[in-house]
This record gives C-alpha cells, structure tokens and sequence, in this order.
C-alpha cells in the first residue's frame, strides 16, 4: 500500500514538473522554503521552550526571596524571560524608569526573535499567486501562438501550453494557501506567547521595584 501511494506521488510529481513549464520550478523553491520556515518555527515556538515551568517558578521563587533587590537575581538566559530580566539588570545601577525602558527595549528584541521567519514566510504568500499567474499567461500565449499549427503534433502542443497554464496557477494556489494559513496560525502564537512573557516579567517587576506614589 505505501509503495503504491508512493508511486502515485512520484508519478503526479514528474507530470507536474513536466507540465508547469519553467516557472514550476521557483513555486517549488518556495514550496520547500515555506515548509522549512514552518517546521523550524513550530519547534522554536513550542511553549515549553519558551516559558519552561521550572525555570519560571524558580525565577518566582527567588523575587519572593529576595524582594526589591535585582541585583540578587541571577534568572538563566535560555528563555526569554531570563533574558529580559538579564538585560534590565545589567543596567543596574539606575532609576526605575530607566529599568523599565531596559526591560522593554529587550522585549522588543525577543518578539523580533520570535516572529523571525515570518517575512519569508509573508513573501512567499504574496509571490507564489503571481508566479503562477505569470505561468498561466507564458501557457495561454504559447497556446495562442499554435493555434494555427497543423499536424499529428498540434494536439499535443496545445494540450501542453493549456496543462502548463492550469499546473502552476494551481500549484501557486497550493503554496499560498498554506503559507497563509501558518502564517496567521503562527503569528497568534507568538501573540499568545508575549501575553504570557510580559505577565511574567511585570510580576518579577512588580517584586523587584518600589511602586511609585499616585499624585494627587
């Protein structure tokens, strides 16, 4: 059963390739290239890698340990919250003001980190359509250009310009839809994850420095 399904594949691979004329082959780049970009981001933005459980609550531990006094924090820098905290706190000695513009200037860097793969990814959604587009104008001007051809082989060259405009408006379609998809799916993910990094960090800040008096 797998040997045939593989056959299947291979043999309506081969026909698409020999079908989709030459620009089959960029769409199939940036069908490779998304998949790639997709992959590596699912492994990166997995939650535990990015907000580890045991790293967080020893992290808690030691601000409730140690309140109002980051300098005694020594949060690990293999995740981003220990990473945001890390920089503010090599900042020190400053104001608290100038604490929080640390915190935030590093967790600007980790959302850059995280969404690192989306441009590709935003790139191909936006190119692989008009690729195919492209495609199916080379296949319908080949077809118009051997219209008047006469001969056993006419048939057959029609059918080739009209297959190579359908193969890549359909292979484009196949690449972009997929593409989008995991690009909106990811980029909720990466908001689902600042949410929940910032929630953290605010309440190691919120141990760590004095809360400024409300003015009246």
């Amino acid at each position: 059963m797998e040997h045939s399904l593989l056959t299947l594949f291979s043999a309506n691979l081969t026909l698409v390739l020999d079908r989709g004329g030459p620009l089959i082959w960029p769409l199939l780049f940036c069908s490779l290239l998304a998949v790639a970009v997709i992959v590596e981001r699912l492994w990166v933005l997995r939650t535990p890698r990015q907000l580890p459980r045991d790293a967080l609550d020893a992290l808690r531990e030691a601000v409730d340990t140690y309140p109002g006094r980051p300098s005694k924090l020594q949060p690990a820098t293999d995740h981003p919250v220990g990473r945001i905290l890390q920089h503010a706190i090599t900042a020190l000695p400053c104001t608290p003001s100038q604490f929080r513009e640390a915190l935030a200037d590093q967790a600007r860097r980790e959302r850059h980190s995280l969404e690192r793969g989306f441009a590709v990814l935003e790139l191909i959604v936006g190119v692989a359509p008009l690729l195919g587009l492209l495609g199916t104008a080379i296949g319908m001007i080949s077809v118009f250009e051997n219209l008047s051809l006469e001969g056993p082989d006419r048939n057959e060259i029609l059918s080739r310009g009209i297959a190579e405009a359908l193969v890549t408006t359909v292979f484009g379609l196949g690449v972009s839809i997929p593409a989008l998809m995991a690009f909106t799916l990811l980029g909720r993910k990466v908001d689902s994850l600042t949410l929940r990094i910032e929630e953290e960090v605010l309440y190691v800040v919120s141990k760590l420095l004095p809360k400024t008096p409300e003015k009246r």
